[in-house]
């Protein structure tokens, strides 16, 4: 077997959910600047998981949004796992979380591993997230006109956004997306500028001004988690 034919088991259903958000999927740009409080990005994502009880960060990093989290007022459990012992972790391997959760943050990481490895990652995102939870996963936008092998050594794998979206539509989520720039809008006339003619010829080119990506999928409830049909 390959290193990538448990991406392709599910290729054909994936491949038709894909044709349709080429369509219908709406993707706004929003920013990511390096602030002390939630960014423009964060603050979606806030919004959707700040009453839940339970999120697990993975590959949380420096365990930034999850001190901008408690700072914004989150109350529940934020549990962060990564491999690196630079911070303080609640885990270091996926094996040791237990229980549900009601938010999964996946954000910069499923670049830097193989498509098996992100299949198998998924499934166990989808035993670990309640019924109705949310699922965050941010990665480096692919049609983005900075290639991102330009960025990191360790990056290895891209996806674009309608074949990430259309994955979790294959796995039982409702999706929204967007598009990530990395850094505040620019102040003043000629980085604006600069920016709206970056905007014009990336539109012209075919490609896109934005760095990043963010797809947020929510676990439809089904009739054996004791809900409606969906």
């Amino acid at each position: 077997m390959s290193e990538v034919d448990k991406w392709y088991r599910d290729y054909w259903a994936r491949y038709h959910e894909r044709i349709k958000l080429n369509v219908s999927l709406r993707a706004p740009c929003v920013s990511s600047s390096q602030d002390d409080e939630l960014n423009e990005i964060q603050k979606i994502i806030f919004a959707r998981a700040k009453n839940a009880s339970r999120i697990l960060d993975f590959g949380a990093g420096d365990n930034r949004v999850k001190r901008k989290f408690l700072a914004a007022g989150f109350k529940g459990s934020y549990e962060t796992l990564d491999v690196s012992d630079t911070e303080k972790h609640t885990y270091s391997s996926l094996s040791e979380v237990t229980g549900k959760f009601d938010a999964i943050f996946c954000l910069e990481v499923i670049e830097h591993m193989s498509l098996n490895d992100y299949v198998d990652l998924m499934d166990e995102f989808g035993k670990l997230l309640n019924p109705g939870g949310f699922l965050v996963i941010g990665t480096p936008n692919a049609l983005c006109v900075v290639p991102m092998w330009s960025l990191d050594t360790g990056h290895i794998q891209q996806y674009p956004l309608a074949d990430l979206a259309a994955d979790l539509v294959v796995r039982g989520f409702e999706v929204e997306a967007f598009r990530v720039w990395h850094g505040p809008w620019p102040k003043g006339i000629g980085k604006r500028l600069r920016l709206f003619i970056n905007r014009g010829l990336c539109y012209i080119l075919g490609v896109d001004y934005a760095h990043g990506i963010v797809v947020i999928g929510t676990k439809k409830v089904t009739l054996e988690d004791g809900g409606r049909p969906v």
